[in-house]
């Protein structure tokens, strides 16, 4: 059988074939963002020559690794690869089972979670061929992270055209999204069907999307996995005055508070210090994402939303209550997000709540059901993590989960199939959700607040 071939915006490009699903990795989405483009929005990738080979992985985003050892690590980060870092990180991948331009075939893009801090659209964990076996088209995607992704500082301000500063990896996602809008029809995808989707700070990053007026045309669709841009714990989203205040308390470690040295500076001694997130930027955030789904402004999309059974295990520190901390940090956020969005508006909205523990390897703590143990159920990728001891149980519920979630992209309603009835989202403390566990089906669900 001969490549997959396509021809995008900016050229023809040549995949290859996994199986039955036709595969284009490491395709430029925009400009890589280094030199004089550190610390400014994305600009469209330039156009190339003849035909270029889309069969390996472009470079993830700087950032540090979580410890190799921990339970995060083995679920998220061990790949087959070594990874690759680079500051030219602005790369995305696309699965498709049908890379025929008039397929028209359903969108999912997937942004990885990583606190801000770690992860890639290329990890293994996040593969897309089981999905697009489901005749979906995937996209997974880089975005800038740390103070590469996220830096708000008052030159930034001073030199942009809006006086915006900060967000630079919320943009890079907005770039993508844009690329995904003018081209994924090349590759079998329908633009006007693209569902976003993502866990923890993927799916809170979806959340500022929903609230962003330059992000709505681009998506019909979210799903949000353990994480909220509303409701958060720490409160909402930073204005410009306080996030630039942070970012010149965290400059002076680099021996001055000027942009100039700043720009001098290591992308990898950058990225090691401190710790940054979203901001009303000015620019594609000029409020706080709270005060647009308090009053009904946020994308009317349809919603699927939950949380795992005992997300603060990984977080809680010595002498801190695990599902305190849990309940604060994800799980009523997710609940404020889903009540807010069905409160002010007519958009369904569904819930769920993921309560198997996963069969760890050996050498590895019990802790429940963490913090991104649905992982490798939901884009039914168990088989990415191979050295774990999975039983029929976990191969069930994987099948089954992938098979809701492909519905919900398809069709904007995770409902059907071999599932229980799956009653939309009521609030506001409690509400009829589905239960994926050991066995699967609904149960009335609560807030824990």
């Amino acid at each position: 059988m001969s490549a997959p071939r396509t021809h995008a915006a900016a050229g023809r490009l040549v995949g290859e074939w996994d199986g039955p699903v036709a595969v284009f990795r490491g395709v430029p989405f925009a400009e890589p963002p280094v030199g004089g483009l550190r610390w400014r929005p994305p600009r469209p990738a330039a156009a190339w020559d003849g035909e270029r080979r889309a069969d390996a992985f472009g470079p993830a985003p700087l950032q540090p690794q979580p410890p190799r050892g921990s339970v995060m690590y083995r679920t998220n980060f061990e790949d087959r690869r070594a990874l690759v870092m680079s500051e030219d990180c602005l790369y995305l991948n696309v699965w498709t089972p049908d890379p025929a331009p008039a397929a028209g075939l359903p969108v999912m893009v997937w942004i990885h979670g990583g606190g801000n801090r770690y992860g890639h659209g290329s990890q293994d964990i996040h593969d897309g061929r089981a999905m697009a076996g489901r005749g979906l088209v995937v996209v997974t995607l880089n975005h800038r992270l740390g103070a590469l992704g996220f830096l708000a500082h008052p030159e930034l301000a001073a030199e942009d055209d809006l006086g915006a500063s900060g967000n630079y990896g919320l943009l890079d996602i907005v770039a993508a999204l844009t690329w995904v809008r003018e081209n994924i029809a090349a590759f079998g995808g329908d633009p006007d069907k693209v569902t976003l989707a993502g866990n923890s700070a993927g799916a809170a990053h979806i959340c500022h999307l929903m609230a962003a007026p330059a992000a709505r045309p681009l998506f019909r669709a979210a799903l949000g996995q353990s994480a909220s841009g509303v409701g958060r714990a720490e409160g909402p989203l930073p204005e410009q005055a306080a996030a630039q205040k942070q970012a010149l308390r965290w400059a002076e470690e680099f021996g001055g508070r000027d942009l100039d040295t700043l720009r001098r500076t290591s992308g990898v001694e950058l990225i090691v210090r401190g710790h940054f997130g979203p901001v009303v930027d000015g620019r594609l955030l000029t409020e706080a994402t709270d005060d647009v789904f308090a009053s009904g402004r946020q994308h009317a999309v349809p919603l699927l939303v939950g949380t795992n059974l005992d997300e603060g295990t990984v977080y809680a520190r010595a002498g801190e209550d695990a599902d305190a901390v849990g309940a604060a940090r994800f799980v009523h956020p997710v609940w404020h997000w889903a009540r807010t969005h069905r409160a002010t508006g007519t958009s369904p909205t569904w819930m769920y709540r993921f309560t198997r523990k996963p069969p760890l390897p050996p050498g590895l703590p019990d802790l429940g059901v963490y913090h991104t143990a649905e992982l490798p159920y939901v884009l039914d990728n168990l088989a990415q993590r191979p050295d774990w001891p999975w039983r029929d149980t976990d191969r069930r519920l994987a099948a089954t989960m992938a098979d809701a979630w492909a519905r919900f992209v398809a069709a904007g309603d995770p409902g059907g199939g071999d599932l229980p009835a799956w009653p939309r989202f009521t609030g506001p403390d409690d509400t009829p959700g589905m239960v994926f566990g050991d066995t699967v089906g609904q149960e009335v669900l609560r807030d824990p607040r």
